[in-house]
């Protein structure tokens, strides 16, 4: 019983410890690993090399599966390059394997000593980011110290041996059980680690252990297939497309292990006594063969399972319009493309500014506004990804330049719909628990600046679309008269403070933070006006 605790702890610990250098990596490089991955739409290739780097780097194929499907999704990443991607975390997921398997297991205490220090003595986030990666590497090598000594003790035992032994002469089952433990560990590099310690220590016999690589290689498939089911679409048909592409990897290693005549040649032969360099022999062997034909894999997904056409709620945004992958090496039209997928963005936004008078009004107004920043949030994700996979390496000064143009304004898009989410909302929850009321000339005041704020928000994508100066200049010119007329909110608001009106007394601080954040919503959305009026006339 004992032996079989210490197993469990090893594994735990070394799950844990995966996780740990996954979340390190993830919060230190997160941005800019999404961005690299936006970017390889259409290039094979290199979506290939990055899927290695990537799976590599977070210690997980599920990981950068679900980060391709999503981007699939989103139409930011083709079907094929998505596969790509697939295919390259299997071979990234193997090399981490390969590394954690090197006898470097002296390192622990070093790396624990290290990690320790620099998280907790490192004021920033990038160093305590760096600390936890640290901490986590020491975790898994002290994980296979422990999972060593559990499986040498495992190993002496004549009953573990016969069980094993028995299993081994069931190549379909023993493929199935590590299956199904691949599935509920969520880490094959967790399980064919502990299968090289059975292996390595007795435990297991040689064939078996191929075996179980085999399955721990179809296991690895489900995790992405069952999280990422719900995205839909197209990250269906990546995620079946990659289900695909590693079971022919599997069929290609079960056929070298079945046909006596290829299990008896001496590179798989080697591979026996060497479980670890089997599995990424297996899996590079899969991804050379199989990257030329992730075109011809996108067209049988796509025809084995087609879009679903939904229909539509025409009040509801569910996803992009205009981002065709296909445009993006011509910036002209991508520039147009995003341009009127931020006009959708601006839409929602403007029914959002709309809607800020409800607030204070109708308790189911925040559903409504909720439902909204989801939408804006969406465009804005899909919209950022979609920039982010053009070269600004490529562009000239004046495409660059509206690059930035475009990339701003939906940004302030997207700030104005947080402040009305999560503050103007949250003025509004306050006035309704408090059972407080604005003054009748107060709400009469909150109400027009809500509808010059209106007014103001179409100017500004008038600005926006047309880039016209003399419409700039009037934009600049409605911000400050804005400005003016909050400033005379807030002194009338002090007059009937002074002469005791009590409505404008109880509901005083909620009155003036409102008008802060109206004024901040102002200046968002008049920023498109000053680049234009920078530029030479």
């Amino acid at each position: 019983m004992e032996i079989f605790v210490n197993l469990a702890g090893a594994v735990a610990l070394l799950l844990w410890g995966i996780r740990t250098v996954r979340t390190g990596v993830e919060r230190l490089f997160g941005s800019r690993i999404e961005a690299h991955v936006a970017v390889l739409t259409g290039r094979r290739f290199s979506a290939f090399g990055l899927g290695i780097g990537t799976a590599f780097s977070l210690q997980s194929a599920t990981a950068v599966s679900l980060m391709a499907a999503s981007f699939c999704a989103g139409g930011v990443l083709t079907l094929p390059a998505g596969l790509a991607t697939a295919l390259g975390a299997e071979v990234g997921s193997s090399l981490a394997v390969a590394m954690l398997n090197l006898d470097v297991k002296v390192l622990a205490p070093l790396l624990l000593f290290v990690g320790f220090v620099t998280f907790t003595a490192s004021g920033g986030r990038r160093g305590k980011h760096v600390g936890r990666i640290t901490l986590g590497f020491a975790f898994i090598l002290t994980a296979l110290t422990l999972l060593s000594s559990a499986t040498q003790a495992l190993a002496a035992g004549d009953a573990a041996r016969d069980i094993m032994r028995i299993l081994s002469a069931e190549p379909l089952a023993l493929v199935i059980v590590t299956m199904l433990l691949t599935w509920l560990m969520h880490s094959s590099i967790a399980v064919v680690l502990m299968i090289a310690q059975l292996v390595a220590n007795g435990g297991l016999p040689q064939d078996g252990g191929l075996w179980m690589v085999i399955g721990a290689n179809a296991g690895a498939a489900l995790p992405a297939l069952i999280s990422g089911w719900t995205l839909g679409g197209r990250a269906r048909q990546l995620l079946l497309g990659a289900v695909g592409l590693r079971l022919i990897g599997v069929a290609i290693g079960a056929l070298l292990l079945s046909v006596p005549a290829l299990a008896a040649l001496p590179p798989v032969q080697y591979a026996g006594t060497h479980v670890v360099l089997a599995h990424l022999a297996l899996n590079v062997t899969a991804g050379i063969l199989l990257l030329p034909l992730v075109g011809i894999v996108a067209k049988v997904v796509q025809v084995l399972l087609p879009p679903v056409v939904i229909a539509a709620d025409p009040d509801r945004v569910t996803g992009h319009m205009f981002l065709a992958p296909e445009d993006v090496s011509r910036p002209q039209t991508a520039f147009l493309n995003i341009a009127n997928e931020t006009s959708r963005v601006a839409h929602i936004v403007f029914g959002m500014i709309g809607g800020i008078s409800e607030l204070f009004r109708d308790p189911e107004a925040d559903a409504r506004i909720k439902a909204l920043e989801a939408d804006v949030d969406r465009l804005y994700r899909e919209v950022t990804l979609y920039m982010a996979s053009i070269k600004l390496d490529d562009l000239d000064e004046d495409e660059r330049n509206r690059w930035f143009e475009l990339f701003e304004f939906i940004t302030h898009l997207e700030h104005v719909g947080d402040i009305i989410t999560r503050n103007i909302t949250d003025l509004a929850k306050r006035k309704r628990k408090t059972g407080l009321e604005f003054s009748p000339d107060g709400a009469n005041e909150l109400d027009g600046l809500t509808s010059e704020l209106s007014d103001i928000f179409r100017h500004a994508q008038a600005v926006f679309l047309s880039r016209d100066k003399r419409r700039a200049q009037d934009l600049v010119t409605a911000k400050r008269r804005f400005r003016t007329h909050t400033l005379e909110s807030q002194r009338r608001h002090a007059m009937r403070l002074s002469s005791g009106v009590k409505t404008s007394v109880a509901s005083s601080r909620i009155h003036l933070d409102l008008l802060r954040e109206l004024q901040r919503i102002n200046s968002h959305l008049t920023a498109v006006a000053y680049p234009l009026l920078k530029e030479p006339s």
